[in-house]
């Protein structure tokens, strides 16, 4: 028996060994088998084939040798004197719009002037009906006839006005809901401001380059100019607009900086229809607040609650990310418990006390905002030992319902704390009678009657661009608004101090990088422009939240607040430990704090740059110059890429002494220059109107005379140029003078209505003083370059061998197109292929005649410093599957860098898009066949060996698998990739993306209930029996009613309750406490033990998983997200400057122990590597995702990255305007509901009580 044992373990012995052997000896096999040496010639031979083929068939060479031919300059650019000269540029175009505005600002005042304190001593000059009023502007009936009520007015659409039909004389009146153009108020203000059409088309006159002016009147209507119909063609909106006095523009232009404390009510004496209308009352007190405020909301019941626990014992900056996490907290709140109004005051005024003795805070205006349903005293000793006897604090209070002996008290409050008390019954009330604080936090401004303070609102999407290009009327325009106030400056037998309105003008911000030339800052540099608070006006990268058509259709804006940290994404880089190493993090942060400040400078560190949707990225070092624009609260910068941003290539042709006419040159429809670059323009409509009736043309009435296409105007300009007696005009015109107020005191003189207008025709510092502009040098670079790019499609080879060697390679590769495009924004290309006239695919001009702006121009010029002998190549992500029907093209790119006197700079790029199918087979004639002496075992075309050409961001350009084609490679093998990771060959890049759009579908705050929708009928009823309580109570005796009627001013708005739609809600979860540090100066403030200092924690975010859909704008919210990308590390292909195979092998990844060996190959004169991989040992493949995915954790405002935002370090507005001592004299504080403008049921219900009440009187 021992034997056998014996015998059978020798057995299994040597079968083990002998099996082993055989594996060893497979994996020997399988190692020799991988012909390296023949990775490395078919990557030789296919990248010089693309390389030769390329470079005759662009021709770069001759356009290279073009260029040399002529008078060229290779010149350094000195960055600040740059910044200096454009920073001047941009003051004086800013100087333009601010000057218009406090030009409407003073005749503004002195036609109310005027016109009130002259009213009934004369006729208007107007005439009867003084408006135009928006809803009813070219209204007819059916029968072609003018409709009841309705007015004429003579329009023709203009591109400027984002493409709207308007009236260049004349303004509309636009109104928001609850607004009565008939009231004596908002009649009066209609009349004056009627004056005021004669300055808007000054204004106009002199800055052809305006765009809407108007004037938003405190009584609540909107007089715009140019006149126009609302709502507007196209729009999906009704003919009310947004109530405008709620938006940044307006607001914070009629108010100093603030701290707001709001104090809601959340103790179970609040019904949930009153609790939600204090909510809603709250909510839309916060959206009147800006970037330069300070806020926080408490709920107090028995104890206090900040409902946004990283919020407890802080007030934040009005952000709307802070914003909207506290709205979206607040929906979750439960009532409970008494009101305990003593906490929630102190808890108020030992946070603002706290803030205005250590520095913190806006440093300005100070108050409370008490939103309740009834409170029984008017809590007179915490007030007094709080705030009297100076008030520092204002008290603002909000009667949620019509209880009386609450009013009563809370009318005291407010009263005799310098606020405003305001009873609110609706939702529409809720939104309109907010306002009222700002107008009472303006007075001690206006009655000084001296500052008029200007501000600049954040950035938002507003209506269609009015650029030349073909794609502008799809594209939307990034808006600023200029303000300043108005003021009543009449003098009233009773103290008063009256914002009559706010007059404004949009600012385009395309309009604004129209003078920082593109071409003055060279291929991949770019500028940006950050305000007093960090955030940014325009950058390349800036991406604003849609708004989902809301300023389209309701006149609403919806701002964008993105600060300058979430736009410049600095490179990480690890220490030995792999520790992250944050010094170029921390160069930008000592940049922005030196932009802040603001101060002149310059810096240099690495960022990273996505290209393509992040898709791609790069790794670039930026030299960054910034100074202030004088007289604006904006900082600029320019960035210039380190390795090539310091010189520029300058060949021009003056265009006066060419023996040939210039036009010449640009013969044909395959040529377009950038549509957004200024070559030459007419400075207003007329000018160009003049030149045209000069030149026999003409001009329908109903049109704008303007240019088919950027194409028709530089011909224009170019031929205009060669005549005799032409002038460049290169030198933008000079802002007028600074405004001075004409006024002296309070009551300023009463001229005359020829004053309107009259004053301002003066010409001085018009930017009409000319008829055009030009950018000489812009214009005369592009004629150079369209003489070198010019017949490129004639064969200039005289040789037949050319012809031949050029027939042979379009044989090769199939080419569709060949293009150029230069350093001027001109883009030349010759389609070889006859495109189909039913495909839907845009012709390679229309996507690309931004040409510098695209991706294979920036790659392009970034990868001459890589590989100056080389293209770019790459295909259509995901284009895999269109393959058959020969739709894919790939695009190569090449840069052209001229040298002179030992610098180079770059003059253009040049490539091709060819036949995805022609390079594929090319590559497959190549790695199929050996081309050592000796043979090869094994080719690509084996069945065990897969072969990839990889771009140098990880995409396949091309594989065996043409479903591949355009995918990441890390989704077909993300092992290998992973391996070819580790090997360092690529490099793992994670991209931060702060401005990400995720789905309120995987919100974390959508669990919770909102706001109730009040429902119609029940809404009609509640609204009725409030009106009824309030006629009974007016029947009583005035010593029950307890407040003194004469000091209200009602309105004679309809009541309507209006469902508002809060789509973003707050859930509590449990997982991972948000433990918040609270700060230890807050013990000695708090006097009160019933402040609750525990508060839940924040909503932990799972992210979501798969891919990624836009969410629908009307859901859609901000969201930080991250993706890992990939970069090619060619150094590690090129050691010793051999381009050698990289032998790789993966091993352990099968049960079998096999290895699967790979061989990676740089190839030449490219952006590629090629990739073999052994496919014998079946190892399993994980996948790697580019796809962006949210962060995980903590979000919204509560996350470390935007509390650590809270810290960074801001600059205030320069005046503030708070206190007046005679301010206390203004008797009037506070409003209730509307009793003169009831329905007629009401009023029926109110007549059938009074004789219910006499007869019960009588009995």
């Amino acid at each position: 028996m021992e034997s056998k044992h014996w015998s059978c373990f020798v057995a299994i012995v040597l079968g083990v060994l002998i099996f082993k052997m055989h594996i060893f000896v497979a994996f020997a096999d399988q190692d020799e088998d991988i012909p390296h040496n023949e990775v490395r010639n078919w990557a030789l031979k296919f990248g010089v084939d693309l390389w030769e083929f390329g470079r005759q068939f662009t021709k770069m060479n001759e356009i290279k040798s073009r260029f040399k031919d002529n008078d060229i300059e290779v010149k350094r650019k000195d960055g600040i004197i740059l910044l200096r000269e454009l920073a001047a540029e941009v003051k004086n175009f800013m100087d333009f719009k601010r000057n218009a505005v406090m030009r409407l600002m003073d005749s503004a005042e002195q036609a109310a002037l005027s016109e009130l304190e002259g009213q009934g001593q004369a006729e208007s000059p107007m005439g009867g009906q003084q408006h135009y009023d928006a809803r009813r502007i070219n209204e007819y009936n059916a029968d072609g006839k003018l409709a009841d009520g309705a007015r004429h007015m003579d329009i023709r659409f203009m591109r400027r006005f984002e493409r709207l039909p308007v009236n260049l004389s004349l303004s509309s009146i636009l109104v928001p809901h609850g607004v009565d153009l008939d009231e004596p108020d908002v009649k009066s203000a209609l009349q004056w401001s009627g004056h005021l059409d004669p300055l808007f088309q000054n204004n106009l006159e002199q800055d052809p380059a305006l765009s809407w002016q108007y004037f938003g009147s405190s009584t609540g209507f909107l007089r715009r100019f140019p006149g126009t119909a609302w709502p507007p063609e196209g729009s999906k909106g009704s003919k009310l607009i947004h109530d405008f006095r709620t938006h940044n523009w307006f607001v914070q232009a009629a108010s100093s900086p603030k701290d707001i404390m709001i104090l809601l009510d959340a103790s179970s004496s609040m019904t949930e229809k009153f609790f939600d209308l204090g909510m809603a009352t709250a909510f839309n007190i916060l959206d009147t607040l800006g970037e330069d405020d300070f806020v926080n909301l408490i709920t107090f019941s028995e104890v206090v609650k900040t409902p946004v626990p990283c919020f407890k014992d802080r007030m934040v900056r009005a952000t709307p990310d802070n914003i909207q996490e506290i709205k979206s907290a607040v929906k979750a709140i439960k009532l409970q418990d008494t009101a305990n109004f003593t906490a929630g005051l102190e808890y108020a005024f030992s946070l603002l006390h706290k803030y205005n003795q250590s520095g913190a805070g806006s440093q300005c205006n100070q108050a409370i905002m008490l939103i309740t349903e009834s409170t029984s005293e008017s809590h007179k000793d915490v007030i007094k030992q709080y705030n009297w006897p100076h008030m520092p604090v204002r008290i603002f209070t909000y009667l949620i319902g019509s209880d009386s002996g609450s009013r009563s008290n809370l009318h005291d409050m407010a009263c005799s704390n310098k606020g405003f008390f305001v009873q609110i019954n609706d939702y529409d009330e809720a939104r309109r009678k907010v306002i009222d604080y700002a107008l009472v936090m303006a007075r001690p401004m206006i009655m000084y009657q001296a500052d008029h303070p200007v501000h600049w609102s954040p950035v938002f999407v507003a209506g269609k661009s009015g650029g030349l290009g073909r794609d502008s009327e799809y594209q939307r325009r990034l808006v600023t608004t200029v303000s300043t106030p108005v003021f009543d400056r009449r003098n009233h037998s009773v103290r008063v101090a009256n914002l009559l309105g706010v007059v404004g003008t949009d600012v385009p911000i395309e309009e604004i990088r129209k003078v920082i030339p593109q071409h003055k800052l060279g291929p991949n540099g770019y500028s940006f422009i950050v305000d007093n608070n960090g955030r940014v006006l325009y950058h390349p990268d800036l991406r604003p939240l849609g708004d989902a058509n809301q300023y389209i259709d309701q006149l609403k804006p919806k701002y964008a607040s993105v600060d300058i940290t979430e736009l410049e994404l600095p490179e990480t880089e690890f220490g030995n430990n792999n520790e992250p190493i944050e010094i170029n993090k921390n160069l930008l942060n000592e940049m922005r704090g030196d932009m802040i400040k603001p101060k002149e400078g310059e810096t240099e560190f690495t960022v990273m740059n996505h290209y393509d949707d992040s898709k791609r990225v790069s790794t670039r070092t930026h030299r960054y110059f910034y100074g202030p624009i004088e007289d604006t609260p904006f900082t600029l910068a320019i960035v210039l890429p380190e390795k090539y941003g310091s010189h520029e290539f300058v060949s021009q042709q003056e265009i006066r002494h060419s023996r040939n006419n210039v036009t010449e040159y640009f013969k044909g429809d395959n040529w377009r220059v950038h549509p957004d670059w200024v070559y030459c323009e007419y400075n207003s409509v007329s000018d160009l109107e003049k030149e045209r009736e000069s030149s026999g043309e003409y001009s329908p009435r109903d049109q704008e005379p303007s240019f088919g296409s950027p194409e028709e105007q530089v011909l224009h300009f170019l031929s205009r140029a060669g005549r005799p007696g032409w002038k460049w005009m290169s030198v933008r015109p000079k802002s007028p003078q600074p405004h001075h107020n004409m006024h002296s005191g309070s009551n300023g003189n009463a001229p005359g209505s020829s004053h309107f207008g009259s004053q301002h025709q003066s010409s001085q510092g018009s930017r009409k003083a000319e008829p055009y502009f030009c950018d000489r040098a812009l214009l005369q670079s592009l004629v150079r370059d369209a003489m070198v790019t010019d017949g490129l499609d004639r064969n200039t080879t005289g040789s037949s061998s050319g012809k031949e060697d050029k027939q042979q390679g379009y044989q090769k590769f199939v080419v569709a197109t060949s293009f150029v495009a230069t350093r001027s924004g001109l883009l030349r290309w010759i389609d070889h292929v006859k495109r189909p006239e039913d495909t839907p695919e845009p012709h390679f001009s229309e996507d690309n005649v931004r040409a510098m702006d695209t991706s294979w121009y920036k790659r392009a010029i970034d990868q001459h410093s890589v590989e100056p002998d080389s293209f770019v190549y790459s295909v259509p992500f995901g284009s895999g599957y269109a393959i058959k029907s020969n739709a894919t093209l790939v695009t190569a790119s090449h840069a052209i860098f001229v040298e002179h006197r030992g610098h180079k700079a770059a003059a253009g790029v040049v490539g091709l898009q060819f036949q995805h199918d022609s390079l594929a087979k090319h590559f497959i004639n190549i790695t199929s066949a050996c081309t050592g002496m000796t043979g090869c075992k094994r080719t690509c075309a084996s069945d065990n060996l897969d072969c990839y050409v990889l771009d140098n961001s990880g995409f396949v350009i091309i594989s065996e698998e043409m479903e591949h084609t355009g995918k990441f490679f890390g989704q077909i093998d993300g092992t290998i990739m992973d391996s070819l990771v580790q090997d360092r060959i690529y490099k793992r890049v994670t991209v931060n993306d702060y401005q990400g759009v995720c789905s309120d579908a995987d919100n974390p705050y959508t669990a919770a209930g909102g706001i109730l929708k009040p429902n119609r009928l029940g809404s009609w009823f509640f609204n009725h029996i409030l009106a009824l309580s309030a006629a009974w109570l007016s029947l009583m005796p005035a010593s029950l009613r307890a407040w003194p009627q004469e000091e209200y001013t009602y309105d004679n708005e309809d009541v309507v309750f209006v469902d508002n739609n809060y789509s973003d809600e707050y859930e509590f979860g449990n997982e991972n406490e948000y433990n918040m540090q609270v700060d230890q100066e807050m013990d000695e403030f708090f006097t009160t033990a019933d402040v609750e200092y525990t508060t839940p924690p924040p909503r932990q975010h799972k992210p979501h998983v798969g891919p990624r859909f836009s969410p629908d704008p009307h859901n859609a919210r901000r969201c930080d997200l991250r993706t890992d990308l990939y970069m090619l590390q060619p150094e590690r292909l090129n050691q010793g400057g051999q381009n050698n195979p990289l032998k790789g092998k993966l091993t352990n990844c099968h049960v079998s122990g096999c290895e699967r060996p790979f061989s990676v190959q740089k190839i030449p004169h490219s952006n590629l590597i090629l990739l073999v991989v052994d496919t014998l040992c079946p190892c399993g493949s994980k996948q790697l995702d580019i796809e962006p995915l949210e962060e995980a954790g903590v979000i919204g405002a509560c996350s470390t990255r935007r509390q650590g935002q809270e810290q960074e370090s801001r600059r205030r507005p320069k005046k503030c305007i708070n206190y007046h001592p005679e301010e206390i004299e203004i008797q009037q504080c506070g409003r209730g509901s509307t009793l003169l403008h009831m329905s007629g049921s009401v009023i029926v219900a109110h007549l059938l009580m009074v004789t219910v009440t006499f007869v019960l009187a009588n009995a």
